[in-house]
């Protein structure tokens, strides 16, 4: 067995013989980070370099000022960059040996980018700088909970190199889980957890039921990824492992966006490697005032590859001022998730998915509730799925809080199911919209 500090020997050892990007990477990170005037002039710095080199050497963008501002340059998305691909990469790349990089599709059609070497030197460097924040270190044993899929799996070797243990996440059962309850109670080596909320949840909730304690685990950390994590969840986690439990946000075609400090609660972006602005819920590209939601638009810094300039992500958040004195980066004060799933209330208001916390902490808590979601269906229909052991006798308080939430003329349905369904990616969504508002307007405006 090849100790943790032979590893990390060994890494740094083989980035120093290669000029030692990844450290040089890490160490801007950590300046930038904490130095407020430091970090303005180098975001400067970057977007120009970036805006140049994408007029000089992309076909999307050869006809915009190379001296222009950032707000001069067009909003785009997913559907755009897929459809003229080939328009955003750069002839400096082109031919070359790139890391191709994939989202699941699991809310639509996949969605593949490419990276350049120093973009992703940058990524890993990211990911040891924010992933310190559990504990974790570069040759520290880790489990990694994910969709292992067909396209680009790791190696054995890989897997060996970044002493990691993978488990897939396709199928969440009670054998899935006690195959993982069983590997960390094994190897005890294991000391750092990376997956989905939901997951890690119900692994924690699965070693819980089997009568484990913390002592019979050797995880110090759990990094939540991909989905909310509400209090009752990291509570449950925490019993579970006795350790450190934190979120992140992130993708899989930029990199690590934000992360949560452990000192404050809050979410600090990276701002050394991104650029990051929040735009009009409207369709405008208009920014929004600190504080107030708007569309998450992410300028990657770092990918000359693919230049993805004001990339829409899809997900809505707001940005405030940094309050925090270990880090000197806004601060994401809210995640809302995907523009696709936002809730309204019976009167057209639009919901920030937090107002939902208190009801969803108050399910997990009466120990009984297994699973839930809730999807609107129309305007006022709505319907809550629950997974439950054994009978549920709280219906009448849960339809109570949805009322107040959502209205007093809103319609509740409760169904009882046997498993909500994941996604292909291995997530679970709590919160589903199957209403449009724009096309009720559309239809009062044709009537």
């Amino acid at each position: 067995m090849i100790t943790t500090n032979a590893r990390k020997a060994l890494f740094w050892g083989l980035d120093y013989l290669r000029g030692a990007p990844i450290y040089n990477h890490l160490r801007n990170i950590q300046q930038v980070t904490a130095d407020k005037s430091l970090l303005a002039e180098h975001q400067a710095q970057q977007i120009q370099s970036l805006l140049t080199h994408a007029v000089q050497t992309t076909d999307y963008y050869k006809n915009y000022d190379k001296s222009a501002r950032l707000q001069d340059f067009p909003v785009v998305n997913k559907n755009i960059i897929r459809d003229s691909f080939e328009r955003f990469e750069s002839t400096v790349f082109k031919g070359k040996k790139l890391k191709i990089m994939e989202t699941s599709g699991s809310t639509g059609t996949p969605f593949r980018v490419v990276q350049n070497p120093s973009k992703r030197q940058r990524v890993l460097a990211e990911l040891i700088c924010f992933n310190s924040l559990i504990g974790y270190s570069v040759g520290t044993r880790h489990a990694l909970f994910r969709t292992i899929g067909t396209t680009f799996p790791k190696t054995p070797f890989e897997r060996f190199k970044q002493n990691e243990v993978e488990f897939d996440v396709r199928t969440q059962n009670f054998a899935s889980f006690e195959q993982q309850r069983l590997t960390l109670l094994k190897d005890r080596h294991i000391e750092i957890l990376i997956g989905y909320s939901s997951v890690m949840y119900d692994l924690a909730r699965h070693v819980i039921s089997q009568g484990d304690t913390p002592k019979s685990f050797g995880v110090k950390g759990v990094l939540c990824l991909a989905e909310p994590l509400y209090p009752n969840m990291r509570d449950t986690i925490r019993k579970a492992f006795d350790c450190r439990v934190l979120s992140r946000y992130s993708n899989q075609e930029c990199g690590v966006l934000a992360s949560e400090c452990p000192t404050s609660g809050r979410f600090h972006l990276n701002s050394a490697s991104y650029f990051f602005e929040t735009l009009a819920l409207d369709g405008r590209d208009e920014p929004t005032p600190p504080g107030t939601p708007g569309r998450i638009v992410v300028t990657d810094l770092y990918n000359y590859a693919l230049p993805m300039i004001r990339y829409d992500t899809g997900d809505i958040g707001s940005i405030v001022p940094n309050g925090c004195p270990q880090f000197a980066t806004p601060t994401l004060e809210s995640l809302e998730g995907r523009r696709l799933d936002m809730v309204y209330d019976t009167g057209g208001q639009r919901l920030v998915s937090f107002v939902f916390d208190d009801m969803f902490e108050v399910l997990g808590r009466l120990g009984i509730v297994k699973q839930f979601q809730f999807i609107q269906k129309s305007r006022t229909c709505y319907n809550l799925r629950l997974c439950v052991n054994g009978t549920f006798t709280q219906e009448q308080f849960i339809v109570e809080q949805c009322k107040a939430i959502l209205g007093a003329d809103a319609q509740i349905e409760i169904d009882y199911v046997d498993e909500i369904p994941v996604l292909n990616s291995g997530k679970r969504k709590y919160i589903v919209s199957l209403y449009d508002p724009s096309n009720e307007v559309l239809s009062s405006s044709n009537a």
